[in-house]
């Protein structure tokens, strides 16, 4: 008979310590605080380039009491796994890591070529950034995880799932790559290694990435909100940590493989998770 979970939800990650990928803003960051609003006791994220919007986010969570720092990283960083993991553990003063939330993604649609004009150079871009860099530290994350209960939790999108348009033909099937390591890892590696790996099919979320693509196409918020089943609104940050905080502790350990719903029943993709 298995052991029941004693835990609360302030306190179902007392004493783990996390990675996650993209801290500095959007889902990262909400993620990074709900995470410490629940216990977590080491946290490191990492930011590309804007340090003084992942200090904000170390601020809140120390002033949860979380032992917090911040790790620059460039997604196109061939070692970017084993860097992210050493500095890590390193910064933290820790030997494992119990969280990997792999958030980081290039999203930036006006930097996507529409498929009539991509170059080589620009899918090795989106396809580094969104599947390699993710599939690194997994791997690295493996070597210093705890015996059991390791945790990777991969953001993904509900555009894995769909047939896009362009811009977001590419990034769709980077994506898509994703959630395909994602289940392959599960099946290869859980059961020896006693982690699971789990990928988000997120949905619309109020970010500034969200913002730009409504800037481009007229429209695009309320064609959302009219798509979205679960409410009249599209979703945001909190939402998405909600879900990433249940898989990431005791509660969700019988979760593996999965490509979770987050993304507030998209009537497109609700006969996909039905």
């Amino acid at each position: 008979m298995s052991n029941p979970i004693e835990s609360s939800e302030t306190s179902s990650l007392k004493g783990k310590s996390a990675i996650v990928t993209a801290g500095s803003r959007g889902i990262g960051r909400g993620i990074a605080i709900h995470f410490a609003r629940k216990g977590l006791a080491n946290l490191a994220i990492t930011y590309h380039s804007n340090k003084t919007e992942a200090e904000k986010t170390l601020s809140k969570c120390r002033e949860l009491g979380v032992n917090a720092i911040a790790i620059q990283a460039d997604a196109m960083d061939p070692a970017i796994g084993p860097k992210i993991l050493k500095d890590a553990l390193g910064g933290l003063n820790v030997t494992t890591i119990d969280i990997l939330v792999n958030n980081a993604a290039l999203s930036d649609i006006s930097r996507v070529a529409d498929v009539n004009n991509m170059q080589a150079e620009h899918f090795n871009e989106i396809m580094v950034a969104n599947a390699y860099t993710p599939v690194s530290l997994m791997v690295a994350f493996m070597e210093h995880a705890p015996k059991h209960g390791g945790r990777v939790i991969n953001i993904s999108s509900l555009v894995s799932k769909l047939g896009n348009s362009d811009p977001m033909i590419t990034y769709g099937a980077t994506k898509a790559a994703l959630d395909s390591f994602t289940r392959s890892f599960a099946n290869t590696f859980s059961t020896a290694t006693g982690i699971t790996f789990n990928s988000l099919a997120v949905g619309p979320v109020e970010t500034d990435a969200f913002a730009m693509v409504n800037e481009l196409i007229p429209g695009f918020h309320d064609m959302q909100i009219e798509m979205t089943s679960a409410a009249d609104r599209v979703g945001n940050v909190e939402d998405i940590a909600y879900i990433v905080g249940f898989l990431a502790s005791e509660e969700g350990r019988w979760v593996n493989g999965a490509s979770v719903s987050a993304n507030g029943g998209y009537k497109q993709v609700l006969a996909l998770f039905g």
